[in-house]
């Protein structure tokens, strides 16, 4: 079971099965939500698995050092990002859209710096920590992005892509992306999983064929790309 706990800026996910596993921890200020959320679906802390981290931004890894201290459950993120949680700081934001230039002075918060517990650079089966499902590189938005494939077709895909403000089960680009070729197959990658539906970091849910409208010719092949995503 996939629970959305929805934020002001950003969206965590509650993953229910043999045991709870966390992804993402919200930006700067979201902890007493979180909390609450992981209460309300009957999950104490230190129940977590795992706190896992899609990337390093302030948005997603916010309180993962407050969360690993109150829990004591191990965080893990991509090596690229790695280097984010250890500053506690998001590094480039590399600006997509205008809409981007004109936020990212609210969004580029510090947040509590930590060591993580688990760095990992290949994909890895989340079934040592009670979910049917796999962690694969999807980098692009940044070097360490990753993305939650679950065994019954959703993905959890941080902000490979993002849900439409106004449109139901739409996906957009994100306002921001520091390697928008990587990310591009990083997308194909995702569309290759055979997916039901994608869970992004900000805003609403969408069909898994979405990417299909980022990743496919005129034809509806997709798109061949010279290099896997990393």
């Amino acid at each position: 079971m996939l629970v959305r706990l929805r934020g002001p800026i950003s969206n965590c996910y509650l993953l229910l099965g043999e045991r709870p596993v966390l992804v993402d921890t919200g930006a700067p200020g979201d902890l007493k939500r979180i909390l609450a959320g992981l209460k309300q679906h009957g999950v104490e802390p230190r129940q977590l698995a795992l706190i896992l981290l899609t990337h390093g931004h302030s948005d997603h890894a916010g309180n993962a050092a407050e969360l690993r201290a109150r829990t004591g459950r191990p965080v893990a993120i991509h090596a690229g990002d790695a280097p984010l949680a250890r500053h506690g700081d998001s590094g480039v934001l590399a600006v997509q859209t205008e809409l981007g230039r004109l936020i990212r002075p609210f969004v580029n918060e510090p947040f509590t710096a930590f060591e993580p517990d688990i760095v990992f650079r290949e994909p890895f089966s989340l079934e040592p920590y009670g979910i049917k499902g796999h962690v694969v590189p999807t980098p692009g938005h940044t070097l360490g992005s990753c993305s939650v494939v679950l065994a019954n077709g959703e993905a959890l895909i941080g902000d490979v892509l993002r849900g439409s403000m106004m449109w139901p089960n739409k996906a957009r680009p994100h306002f921001f992306c520091n390697d928008p070729d990587l990310n591009l197959r990083s997308m194909a990658r995702l569309a290759r999983e055979g997916l039901l539906r994608c869970h992004p970091g900000h805003f609403g849910s969408f069909p898994a064929s979405e990417l299909g409208r980022f990743t496919s010719t005129a034809d509806g092949e997709l798109l061949e790309f010279s290099g896997e995503a990393v």
